[in-house]
């Protein structure tokens, strides 16, 4: 076992970028970006956040707040989550971007945007702390 962060990493070579998303349980948060480009946060509402990147502004990531909630929700009306074993990135934007508020003009372009990764899935098995 090594002794320091240094010979961890020396011994632990990270692998290079490769876009999925990933799941933490402890905040009930997933997160997914295409590139590993330098990028900065626009939060969108309580629930999605988008990277853009820094050089050129596009999309090249998001993070999504209150999976278990969105989950939850969405099989309380009877939106099929169950089945198969992948969920798709657009119910939860879906879920964010359902408010139809005149104040909510300015960020549903970003949701326009979002589109693009809606099809994005998730594993199943990854979700399940909050399943």
């Amino acid at each position: 076992m090594a002794a320091t962060l240094a010979e961890y990493l020396r011994e632990n070579r990270p692998g290079g970028f490769r876009a999925a998303p990933q799941y933490f349980p402890s905040g009930d948060y997933l997160t997914y970006f295409v590139s590993d480009e330098r990028c900065h946060a626009k939060r969108l509402d309580d629930i999605v956040t988008v990277y853009l990147a820094n050089d050129t502004g596009r999309l090249v990531g998001c993070k999504v707040k209150g999976v278990r909630h969105v989950l939850d929700q969405a099989g309380a009306f009877g939106v099929g989550v169950d089945g198969g074993d992948d969920i798709r990135l657009g119910l939860f934007f879906f879920a964010a971007a359902a408010p139809d508020r005149a104040d909510r003009g300015p960020v549903m372009k970003w949701y326009d945007m979002l589109k693009e990764l809606a099809d994005v899935t998730v594993d199943r098995k990854q979700l399940t702390a909050a399943l």
